[in-house]
């Protein structure tokens, strides 16, 4: 939880109770969160990073909790509770990329190191999954599957090995690996074909493509975005609906993007 607001009795008796999802907690989506009624927002990424003395309306960050502190608005960041859950943000990676071809097996790319509950015992509970599919398909298919997935992204950062010089070679690919996010620890000792992740380090990049390895990046927050309004989305109104609040509204953001663009300078004046 990243903030837990004070109840107040005039957001209490409000008939439809609302529920925001967003990747990321910005000016814009607070103003988002206030235009709509919300009374929590779910942000995937976690809004306090390191320990706070204080909260300060200076920090721009600090400064929208506050906002939503003073408007009975909560604030609760599930982040790697999603990224290692099983049907959680990585297993929605994989699930785009298969699409429907079959899979030989699925592992954790990054076992959880501590002790797991009982309830989770035997379960792929872990960071990052490696996949191999029962036939092999081309770079260019997966590439086209991520796009898709991810929301219809037209462009695509791709890292090739020495020996491929393009995308137009018959290369097949059955062994693939993601992270959602910034996937260069978790996928540092996979033995993928691929590595498919949000954004990842040059020299990263680098040690993977001299190993043989394919990288593909689609920026950081675009890898985690659409799983929200695809996965959590419908998950928690089924949730609620369990718990008796059934007249519930679960929202996504609309405002949430990813900081970045890809400008093309020679359309500049």
């Amino acid at each position: 939880m990243a903030n837990q607001a004070p109840s107040f009795p005039d957001r209490a008796s409000n008939s439809t109770p609302t529920v925001l999802l967003t990747n990321d907690l910005t000016k814009t989506v607070v103003d988002e969160a206030l235009e709509k009624g919300a009374r929590v927002i779910v942000c995937y990424h976690p809004v306090i990073f390191k320990p706070l003395k204080s909260l300060t309306a200076k920090d721009p960050m600090q400064a929208q909790l506050l906002r939503l502190i003073a408007a009975g608005i909560s604030v609760y960041c599930p982040h790697t509770a999603i990224d290692a859950a099983v049907g959680g943000l990585n297993d929605w990676l994989c699930d785009i990329l298969v699409d429907t071809d079959k899979e030989v097996r699925r592992t954790v790319a990054e076992p959880i190191s501590r002790p797991l509950p009982q309830v989770l015992q035997g379960q792929q509970v872990g960071y990052g999954r490696a996949f191999e599919l029962s036939q092999s398909i081309t770079l260019q298919t997966l590439l086209k599957r991520l796009s898709m997935g991810i929301g219809g992204q037209k462009y695509l950062m791709v890292a090739l090995p020495p020996a491929l010089t393009d995308l137009t070679g018959t290369q097949t690919i059955t062994k693939i690996a993601v992270c959602a996010g910034s996937g260069a620890d978790v996928l540092k000792n996979t033995d993928a074909q691929v590595l498919v992740t949000g954004e990842m380090a040059h020299h990263y990049a680098l040690r993977h493509t001299q190993l043989g390895q394919i990288v593909v990046t689609c920026f950081h927050s675009n890898s985690e975005r659409k799983f929200l309004e695809q996965r959590l989305k419908p998950q928690l109104e089924a949730r609620l609906k369990e718990l008796g609040y059934g007249n519930a509204a679960v929202l996504t953001s609309s405002a949430d993007r990813d900081p970045f663009d890809i400008i093309d300078v020679r359309g500049l004046a």
